[in-house]
């Protein structure tokens, strides 16, 4: 499971990976893994400070086997829609930018990413009328109104009838939510990081430099050219 990469390329978030910049990693969640199998359905309403979380940076914590794990806000300037990051990760897994001073030490092999949007959590489903082609993606046979994490996919288009836009391709949406959905922050994925790749910098001092900070984790570690 550890040692897979995700894809570099253009992404909602940025045109490219960043020379010099740390990546977390999940290579498995895209292809022939169903994503399905890494969303929190129902997702999981989060209070940012009591979590110690922001939309900028990452934070950690340990679980009860001793295990650390991070929090990750994905922004919903460049993912406006929970289901945009979703249905990109599906295409190239995940990949995430990290602070060359973020808290990378304790993490190992048995850490998760766990990925929230401050459109997560739909807080009055129980007053929603069940929109057209609802189903629960993950097939647990949730309904609407128990706020299924397949109400992420009942947004408005942006590239035609029917069909959100991504940074290569599009993705199909359903019928819009009513009334209108009352949005909270919360956990909507956790996958394993799988690798933490450092993008390959021209300077051999900078390089040096992210590469002895990737190598302070218990991550299987790589170098990639973008």
């Amino acid at each position: 499971m550890n040692g897979i990469q995700a894809d570099g390329g253009r992404r909602l978030c940025g045109s490219g990976r960043t020379a010099g910049e740390l990546y977390l990693e999940c290579g498995m969640v895209r292809g022939d893994s169903p994503i399905e199998d890494r969303l929190m359905d129902l997702p999981l309403e989060v209070d940012p400070v009591e979590m110690g979380v922001s939309a900028i940076g990452i934070s950690t914590f340990m679980d009860e086997h001793g295990v650390t794990h991070v929090l990750d806000w994905v922004g919903a300037d460049s993912y406006s829609e929970m289901a945009d990051f979703i249905e990109e990760a599906r295409r190239k897994g995940v990949s995430r930018k990290v602070s060359r001073t973020a808290p990378l030490k304790d993490l190992t092999a048995q850490s998760c990413l766990y990925l929230l949007h401050p459109r997560a959590v739909v807080k009055n489903a129980s007053t929603l009328a069940t929109p057209d082609g609802f189903a629960c993606p993950c097939g647990k046979g949730h309904t609407a109104q128990e706020g299924c994490i397949g109400l992420g996919w009942h947004v408005a288009p942006n590239a035609g009838p029917g069909q959100r836009r991504l940074a290569d391709g599009t993705y199909p949406v359903k019928a819009p939510l009513s009334p209108a959905p009352d949005y909270a922050l919360g956990v909507f994925m956790v996958v394993p990081i799988t690798a933490l790749t450092v993008i390959h910098h021209p300077d051999p001092t900078v390089q040096a430099d992210r590469e002895k900070r990737a190598g302070q984790s218990g991550l299987p570690v790589f170098v990639a050219q973008e």
